[in-house]
């Protein structure tokens, strides 16, 4: 069973990757997801990110998967995008309506894993579009029918 921190974000994801099935969620996505602190899974990230790009690029030739920015590409320079986040306060935002109160911004929840099945290739402007936002369901049905 994935171990979300809030059992909303069980329907929340279910409905984003599984068509609202939380049984499929959890079969079919649970690598996706890793709720180690965001700062080891970037150092552990860290640590497999010149053979990730190398499998990426193998995989992909250069061409970016997410294609979300009009300057998609036009930087030829590509990078490994993690397709659910590490971190993110989007969920914080969007489903519990948290606020930024003065300089304190809005509490990340750790989420997404370092699998490679959670990993896809992005041009600069593309990832950097995307941060640790989330989309609509069909760019996650997109790049991960190609995981």
């Amino acid at each position: 069973m994935i171990n979300f921190e809030y059992p909303e974000d069980r329907e929340y994801f279910a409905n984003l990757l599984a068509n609202g099935d939380v049984e499929k969620l959890e079969s079919d996505f649970s690598e996706l997801f890793d709720f180690e602190h965001p700062a080891i899974k970037r150092e552990k990230f860290n640590k497999i990110k010149k053979k990730v790009i190398k499998e990426l690029l193998e995989k992909y030739g250069n061409e970016c998967q997410l294609k979300i920015h009009e300057d998609c590409s036009k930087v030829s320079k590509f990078e490994p995008d993690h397709i659910v986040p590490l971190s993110s306060n989007e969920l914080n935002k969007k489903i519990r309506g948290m606020v930024r109160f003065s300089s304190a911004k809005v509490e990340r929840q750790s989420l997404g894993s370092n699998n490679m099945r959670n990993l896809t290739l992005a041009c600069k402007r593309c990832n950097a579009f995307k941060k640790n936002n989330f989309f609509e369901q069909d760019l996650y049905e997109r790049l991960l029918k190609n995981s």
